[in-house]
């Protein structure tokens, strides 16, 4: 679908309807208001963090925050895109602090434990002994985030 814009700016004061009337302010300045807005609207509809051209080369990534999570987005060694929640799975550890860079791998900076590119845990210091623990069973967590792939890109 494509939409075109209109050439004319129109004033306010011509489109002005009689009665009326802008939000209360409350409506800019709650933040109950503001949480149902996060989970009503950013939490369930397509919101832009960046564009693929951002992350070229296979380990490339950038961070970026939507509805109060931080997210990691990369580019794994095949070339997909791939988005996690930019969190450790062992103590809660935000991976990358930095805005954009390369990585061979994702590295916790508290524990080493260590990520794959297609969020696989390739690496948990310490881990051998500890019963029933599997690092195959424990991946980043995928975030809800999906590449939107379209003619344009």
């Amino acid at each position: 679908m494509q939409t075109t814009a209109t050439s004319a700016f129109r004033k306010t004061a011509e489109t002005f309807m009689a009665g009326a009337k802008t939000l209360p302010q409350r409506y800019f300045v709650s933040p109950e208001i503001f949480a149902k807005e996060q989970r009503i609207i950013f939490s369930t509809q397509w919101v832009y963090v960046g564009h693929q051209s951002q992350i070229t080369k296979p380990g490339d990534y950038f961070t970026a925050e939507v509805a109060g999570e931080s997210l990691i987005v990369l580019r794994d060694k095949g070339g997909e895109l791939h988005s996690f929640y930019n969190v450790c799975r062992h103590r809660g550890t935000r991976l990358r602090e930095d805005q954009n860079g390369h990585l061979s791998a994702i590295q916790c900076p508290y524990h080493a434990w260590t990520y794959g590119l297609d969020g696989r845990l390739i690496g948990a210091p310490h881990m051998d002994d500890v019963p029933g623990f599997d690092k195959r069973t424990i991946r980043c967590t995928r975030s809800t985030w999906r590449y939107r792939k379209d003619s344009s890109s």
